[in-house]
């Protein structure tokens, strides 16, 4: 009995810091997060990978994408209901023509959350070249006490597959620094990555990036690899640094349906756990 108090205590603790801290640098920067669940267990690179969840991580991404692609995607991140991650999106490839892609994003609980509405666009210029930009707008609900705060924001990406096993990416997020209100301490942060995937074999792929977010000290290095072991089948391991996470996972294909399930271990703050699904057509 003893023993639940404390470790409910821990978590409402960590639960009221985290909020003391969104609510005093005031920016909705959990919503430029990695997300799906290949990325987050490969160490959360995501800038040089194709998927329906480009549509947060980097919308050149969804370039190669054919037919319809539908997806769910839930993060308990520390094992906190309150520190929630949710995103669903679809998007739909049109032969010569590129694809379009919604999505929906939040962070947080009820009296407290982040949300962010998207409309990606994603072309190739041939084999070594597509683009995506991606419109954004912005919510922060605060509660009852407090005037919900909104803004547009925008997202661009390029990626190259440079030979058929190295892909380069980049990513921009909020290149018109815009903000949230009139005053500084509501300014978006500008976040920027750059890294590649690369395929040393059929079945085995590594992916790195850097990471420089405008309202953190210093560069987040990333990197991760992916194994497959059978057709279906697949293993996933990861490591960042600033902040130290280390991740794994796995993923399974059944059919046209893509389940992935991965966990993400922070030495303070503990374990993370999510679940990724995606339906859909083919990708390259």
């Amino acid at each position: 009995m003893y023993l639940c108090i404390m470790i409910k205590m821990y978590k409402n603790i960590i639960f009221v810091l985290i909020i003391y801290l969104l609510i005093n640098r005031c920016s909705a920067v959990s919503l430029t997060s990695t997300i799906g669940g290949r990325a987050v267990a490969m160490g959360r690179t995501s800038v040089a990978e194709q998927s329906l969840w480009a549509i947060q991580n980097n919308p050149a991404g969804l370039a190669y994408l054919k037919g319809w692609h539908f997806g769910v995607y839930y993060e308990n991140q520390w094992m906190l209901r309150e520190t929630a991650f949710k995103s669903g999106g679809f998007a739909k490839g049109i032969d010569g023509l590129g694809c379009i892609g919604l999505s929906l994003t939040q962070f947080g609980y009820a009296d407290y959350n982040e949300n962010k509405f998207g409309v990606a666009y994603a072309r190739a210029f041939g084999p070594y070249l597509q683009m995506g930009l991606q419109f954004d707008w912005l919510l922060l609900h605060w509660g009852d006490n407090y005037p919900n705060r909104n803004s547009p924001c925008f997202e661009l990406g390029v990626q190259s597959q440079v030979t058929e096993q190295l892909r380069l990416g980049a990513y921009l997020f909020n290149p018109f620094r815009l903000k949230l209100a009139s005053v500084n301490d509501d300014a978006l942060p500008i976040v920027m990555r750059f890294g590649l995937a690369y395929g040393f074999t059929e079945g085995f792929v590594g992916q790195c990036e850097l990471e420089k977010d405008s309202q953190k000290t210093g560069v987040s290095l990333r990197g991760g690899f992916e194994y497959i072991l059978w057709e279906r089948f697949s293993i996933r391991a990861g490591v960042q640094h600033n902040p130290d996470l280390l991740s794994f996972g796995v993923g399974y294909r059944i059919q046209r349906l893509q389940v992935d399930v991965a966990a993400q271990m922070h030495q303070a703050l503990g374990a993370s756990v999510l679940l990724g699904l995606e339906w859909g057509g083919a990708g390259r």
